[in-house]
């Protein structure tokens, strides 16, 4: 078990795959759940315990053969060595440097994050589930999905550093003043992905998964705001 620990503690993610996840979770996403990418993470991690594992079996001689009772982590699962924490409101799952915090609303993640957000009223599809979670500490993100795949996601983050995670090039990109604040549309024709603004010092976006058209995305950006 002692072995194991050892070869745990040396599990982090670097700020490169950080970054591709926090992008992969934004526009490569709106179709998937946070949950997904957890899965991924933690598959990921597995595999690396797997291959150092390996890799510490060929050079066992070099390991020490008897566990260290020192270690307040001998007796701790794999399982919850790579993601602890559950869905409960406020938990937290961790797999190698990746961490989200769960919440129970959008009330009790605005408290939690420091940044005001609200629900949206009315969107284009039909909302089946709803999740409402902090990733990496550094944004707040609303998730809604569709019964048929439909996603529509919120973020907000710390300061004005663009957290969208959609760094496509879109054809059509337009300025728009909602309530005194400049909102950003970026989309093909007439159809609108995403919204992206700044206010107060936090980074805003609104991502469709099937985009919408600008009236409609300007309701979807003024309910955000409240």
């Amino acid at each position: 078990m002692s072995k194991y620990n050892e070869i745990m503690e040396h599990i982090e993610l670097n700020d490169e795959m950080r970054e591709r996840i926090i992008g992969n979770i934004g526009a490569r996403q709106k179709r998937k759940r946070i949950n997904t990418a957890v899965k991924m993470i933690s598959a990921l991690a597995a595999c690396m315990v797997i291959a150092v594992g390996a890799a510490a079996l060929l050079n066992r001689d070099k390991l020490p053969q008897t566990p260290d009772d020192s270690s307040p982590n001998v007796a701790k699962s794999a399982e919850s060595e790579i993601i602890t924490g559950s869905a409960d409101s406020g938990d937290e799952q961790k797999a190698g440097g990746y961490d989200v915090q769960e919440y129970g609303g959008t009330q009790d993640l605005s408290d939690a994050f420091g940044v005001e957000l609200h629900d949206i009223t009315d969107l284009p599809f039909e909302v089946t589930d709803q999740s409402y979670e902090v990733m990496f500490g550094e944004f707040a993100e609303i998730n809604y999905n569709g019964a048929n795949g439909e996603n529509c996601c919120i973020r907000a983050g710390k300061d004005t550093e663009d957290i969208s995670g959609d760094y496509n090039e879109y054809s059509t990109v337009k300025d728009t003043d909602i309530d005194g604040v400049t909102v950003t549309f970026k989309g093909d024709d007439k159809r609108f992905d995403l919204a992206v603004w700044i206010k107060d010092g936090h980074f805003y976006s609104v991502s469709l998964s099937d985009g919408t058209d600008e009236q409609k995305m300007t309701e979807i950006v003024r309910s955000v705001m409240g």
